[in-house]
């Protein structure tokens, strides 16, 4: 049987993203996926300093600091032969990645049928697909770390977190030419620990999303896969967290970090 041929869309940090494909690239061999390429778009699509901004603006000085300290402890991790960025997960895997300033492009877009790809799997793309991109492949999917539509938006575990939720539920999704909505085509929960910092739940969620995506595709391959549509009634759209919303989860007994 042809494998099921996948093309990845995503922003490489040290601690959310290359956990995903951590989990995600083993568990795709063993179930007869190909991922042929990972496109690396730039952070937030904003630059370094603007992202560092944003960063300080949420956690405070102290929580920036420590997020900072990880950082560099993850950095030396690599040096040391442990990957950590989705760059050095891929090159274990011998996966190729490409840097694109947007998944837009449209001489790009054409490559993919060319190459027969078969999906087109966004995983935390800090960009809007186009209607070219949206048809690029005979299916576009997002797996988005949130219950959809209640949690759509930006940083859906900090979300769920700050509203005291039991449970997260990861939603992989058709994508259409709305923010967060198409049909969903299944969803994983995790549980929300009482020791749970709106870190840890994130990095939990990205890797057992790794796991159960690559599933997924492989059970793409032989059957149908059922999709319902959304339920615009519940939908809700979240912004990015301010550092209030940072001071109400710690508040409510909760840590950042």
């Amino acid at each position: 049987m042809k494998p099921l041929r996948v093309v990845a869309v995503t922003q490489s940090d040290p601690f959310f993203t290359g956990r995903f494909f951590e989990t995600f690239l083993p568990e795709c061999r063993t179930q007869g996926v190909e991922l042929i390429e990972i496109i690396l778009l730039r952070n937030f699509n904003e630059s370094r300093m603007a992202l560092a901004a944003r960063l300080w603006k949420l956690y405070g000085t102290i929580d920036m600091i420590r997020l900072a300290g990880r950082y560099a402890y993850a950095h030396a991790a690599e040096r040391l032969g442990t990957p950590r960025s989705v760059e050095s997960v891929a090159a274990k895997w011998a996966i190729p990645t490409r840097a694109l300033t947007t998944i837009n492009h449209p001489e790009y877009l054409r490559t993919l049928p060319l190459r027969g790809v078969d999906v087109l799997l966004s995983v935390a793309a800090p960009e809007i697909f186009r209607s070219a991109a949206l048809t690029s492949a005979p299916l576009v999917l997002n797996v988005h770390c949130g219950k959809l539509p209640e949690y759509r938006g930006m940083m859906p575990t900090f979300w769920a977190l700050h509203r005291g939720e039991r449970e997260i539920t990861i939603t992989v999704h058709t994508m259409g030419a709305q923010i967060d909505r198409g049909d969903v085509i299944a969803e994983y929960p995790v549980s929300v620990r009482a020791e749970d910092t709106a870190f840890d739940l994130a990095v939990r969620a990205k890797q057992l999303a790794g796991r159960e995506v690559a599933r997924l595709l492989s059970r793409l391959q032989t059957e149908p896969v059922p999709a319902r549509p959304m339920n615009g009634a519940q939908q809700r759209y979240f912004r990015f967290p301010t550092r209030q919303h940072a001071r109400e989860l710690r508040a409510a007994g909760r840590r950042m970090l």
